[in-house]
């Protein structure tokens, strides 16, 4: 999904008036002006990137760099600075995936919205009442990009002239909507210049600068040598890669036949733009896409435009004789390491506000597992504002666990927050006993919550709260394994406290931070007894946390712990354990290594987790977890017993918008059999 992806954008970016905005001033000394003119192509623009390596080496001077598209980016990075291996380590280590989508970084966000974003992998802003559309003209907002490179031109990011004030010369091209015609951009915000060289048209929202709206240059000019010359250039290297058409081809599939058909016109004019040219490289890219940006394509396609380049060496040691005088380019020091995406912070670490009064922000999630089968997920998120922030929220699950939510929060002071909430759930669900299935089942659960108060920050909070929990079994087939008893209706009223701390980096592949959690909840059938005597009550509490062993190898010692205590507990508030995620069949359900289904425990049950991660390459990752876990009914006689252990060994692929995507294999004692489960998407 993820490579379907990147192609959409990318293989844009090779479609995506000439009116210079200005030409500003030269900063060149009197003698011949040498300038790189670098083609878009997506993740084929990784090649400007050897190519650069290689003139370096001659020895030319690169006056003036002209880019479109993703060489906009690249001719960017190499004016203000850069060096052609700094670059290369930047392609290599960037986190593509992360950069070309909306996604916030976790330790600006509150844990509530940490949540919706584990959870949905596309989000759309808009606005009720009002005729302005808060996202207009494309699917991505382009924040991280812009987030990503403002960081790294830092120094550079005021208004400018990039012929004067840059340490080399820099134009990129856009494509004006209202006109239809391409833009030459010389002077502005170079980082909004570049956001626009590259906004892939209907992807990315276009660029407002004035009263042009721009996106894509590719869409007119993808290799703008002619820019070169009219900037005044005397000498121009050009760097493109050789789209050589396959005339057997068959065209069958729909990215192959989109990129064909949209890129003619482009192609046509990139070859008359080649006139232009003193050397020109043209590096061969068989084998790779405009959407080829994993890092064992980026170093092939780096390599591949250096070993081009190469080939034309002489010609450019002629050049450099032709040239005269070489001027030194002041070095732009950058005071930060090569960083990807999620390791790159803002100076401003407070939280990010991301309300808007009168706004609805609608949200859909999907994911595939071999139990439940397929799920989608779709939530609408209006926030009402006024002088006191008012927020209702639906969220609508379909599946084989559906479920309506409906929610109503006011926030009197930022981060406090009282409301109303209902839930109704549909489950169809299998139960188990010592690994073998013994009861299967259908349930309707009602769920009903006052907020008392609630508070909802950085990295922590809490929730105090009456609430209200029904089950009903219409259906239930049971056999001989089957060591409980459940009535038809089951239901009880609960004062609850809960208290949460995350300050972990990524929920699924975490590298660095701490997780806890502790809930109490006491129980009653009419708010102070159960069954004519004292409620009965439940304490949970979970702790994980991810050390480095190594650049790519990661530890996760875990806790987690579910004590009832009481008289006449249901069936339906006891010790739930198994399967892959928290409160997947049970609102108490707790996650077991190994355990590939959940099951009854008695009402003490405390168990300890060790997670191995390894990053492979890329993104892909094994995850090795082993657990031991004890039960009883009393306390004091909860180690008695033989432990129950597991182990379990997972491959996963971090898809980034689409999540996790892989599967498990696990054993427990408890079973004694073997589990294969398949898991696609955000856990939800």
């Amino acid at each position: 999904m993820k490579k379907t992806i990147l192609m959409l954008l990318a293989m844009m970016m090779l479609v995506s008036p000439i009116s210079a905005q200005t030409e500003g001033g030269d900063s060149v000394p009197a003698r011949k002006k040498v300038a790189v003119v670098l083609s878009g192509g997506g993740a084929l623009g990784a090649i400007h990137v050897g190519a650069l390596k290689v003139i370096e080496e001659a020895g030319l001077p690169v006056d003036m760099v002209v880019g479109t598209s993703m060489g906009s980016i690249v001719g960017a990075l190499y004016s203000v600075g850069y060096s052609s291996d700094d670059i290369g380590n930047m392609f290599r280590t960037m986190d593509w995936v992360d950069l070309f989508l909306d996604r916030n970084a976790q330790n600006r966000l509150t844990l509530s919205e940490r949540d919706d974003q584990n959870t949905y992998i596309y989000e759309r802003d808009f606005y009720v009442g009002g005729s302005i559309d808060p996202q207009p003209g494309g699917v991505i907002r382009g924040t991280n990009v812009e987030k990503v490179f403002g960081y790294y031109l830092k120094g550079y990011t005021d208004s400018i002239n990039f012929l004067r004030d840059l340490p080399r010369q820099f134009a990129c091209v856009a494509t004006d909507l209202v006109t239809d015609k391409q833009v030459v951009l010389t002077n502005g915000y170079l980082v909004k210049s570049i956001r626009s060289s590259m906004s892939i048209p209907g992807v990315f929202t276009p660029v407002h600068m004035g009263d042009m709206v721009l996106v894509d240059g590719g869409a007119k000019n993808n290799f703008a040598a002619d820019v070169a010359r009219k900037l005044g250039a005397d000498i121009v290297i050009g760097v493109k890669f050789d789209g050589v058409i396959n005339p057997n081809k068959k065209y069958r599939s729909l990215m192959d036949v989109m990129e064909r058909s949209a890129g003619s016109d482009v192609t046509r004019r990139a070859m008359e733009n080649e006139k232009y040219c003193d050397v020109l490289i043209k590096v061969p890219v068989t084998g790779y896409s405009s959407g080829s940006f994993t890092s064992k394509a980026l170093s092939a396609l780096i390599q591949r435009g250096e070993d081009a380049t190469r080939e034309k060496l002489d010609s450019l040691k002629m050049l450099k004789a032709q040239v005269g005088e070489v001027k030194e380019h002041k070095v732009y020091s950058h005071p930060r390491s090569i960083s990807s995406l999620l390791d790159i912070e803002d100076e401003d670490t407070g939280l990010l506000d991301l309300r808007k009064n009168n706004t609805l922000v609608a949200s859909i999630g999907a994911r595939y597992d071999n139990e439940d089968i397929l799920a989608l997920q779709l939530n609408g998120h209006y926030y009402m504002g006024g002088k006191v922030n008012k927020d209702l929220d639906a969220t609508l699950r379909l599946g084989l666990r559906s479920m309506l939510r409906l929610g109503f929060d006011v926030e009197p002071r930022q981060f406090k927050k009282m409301g109303l909430g209902y839930e109704l759930w549909y489950k169809y669900s299998d139960l188990y006993t010592r690994g073998h299935r013994s009861a299967n089942m259908s349930v309707i659960y009602q769920k009903a919550n006052i907020k008392l108060l609630s508070l909802d920050a950085m990295n922590f909070d809490c929730e105090l709260g009456l609430g209200w929990e029904h089950y009903h079994f219409f259906k239930g087939l049971w056999n001989d394994y089957n060591e409980m008893t459940i009535g038809e209706n089951e239901h009880y009223f609960n004062y609850h406290l809960r208290m949460r701390y995350n300050n972990e980096d990524n929920r699924y592949f975490t590298r660095r931070g701490m997780r806890a959690e502790a809930q109490y909840a006491y129980y009653t059938d009419n708010f102070a007894q159960w069954n004519g005597h004292n409620g009965f009550s439940a304490l949970m509490a979970m702790w994980q946390m991810t050390f480095p062993l190594a650049v790519n190898t990661h530890l996760r010692p875990s806790l987690q712990t579910r004590m009832v205590f009481g008289e006449d507990i249901p069936v339906t508030a006891s010790n739930v354990a198994g399967g892959m995620s928290y409160g997947k069949y049970f609102p108490q359900q707790l996650p077991q290594a190994g355990f590939g289904h959940s099951e009854f425990f008695d009402s003490k049950f405390i168990s300890a987790g060790l997670r191995l991660q390894q990053r492979i390459t890329g993104r892909h990752y094994l995850m090795l977890d082993g657990s031991v876990a004890e039960h009883n009914n009393s306390l004091s006689d909860i180690f008695d017993r033989k432990p129950i252990w597991g182990v379990q060994l997972g491959y996963y692929y971090n898809s980034g918008i689409a999540g996790p995507l892989g599967c498990s294999l696990g054993w427990s004692s408890h079973t004694h059999r073997v589990h294969f489960y398949v898991s696609l998407g955000l856990d939800f």
